[in-house]
């Protein structure tokens, strides 16, 4: 063999151990992202799994308390009714012709308005 031909001989066989190396250095960097994106999958799945959990007891803890809030402000609008209702009588008990008036008043406003007559 020649020199060139050993040259070239040598030439490619250090072509083909950079090749060879580097395809080692693409495999492992690809191995290490596949492991990265992995963890990082798993991180997030864990985090939408906590945050369901969470949304899932904040709607459990509001449904169970939905009937007593309902009840509560059931109560809070029985007894203003009953305020008003108590106010009103008063009222008409202690000023009867002013309440006649008013109730009077109103009538003709209510029909006024509901008449639709125009300018």
């Amino acid at each position: 063999m020649s020199d060139l031909e050993n040259s070239a001989e040598a030439a490619i066989d250090a072509v083909t151990d950079t090749a060879a190396e580097a395809a080692a250095t693409a495999r492992g960097k690809v191995d290490q992202l596949k492991a990265d994106l992995k963890e990082q999958a798993d991180k997030a799945r864990e985090a939408a799994r906590e945050a369901y959990d969470k949304a899932r007891e904040a709607a459990k803890e509001w449904a169970d308390h939905a009937p007593e809030q309902a009840r509560a402000a059931r109560e809070r609008a029985q007894k203003m009714a009953e305020d008003s209702s108590a106010k009103v009588r008063a009222a008409v008990q202690e000023q009867p012709m002013a309440v006649l008036g008013a109730g009077i008043a109103l009538g003709f406003v209510v029909g006024w308005l509901m008449s639709g007559r125009k300018n």
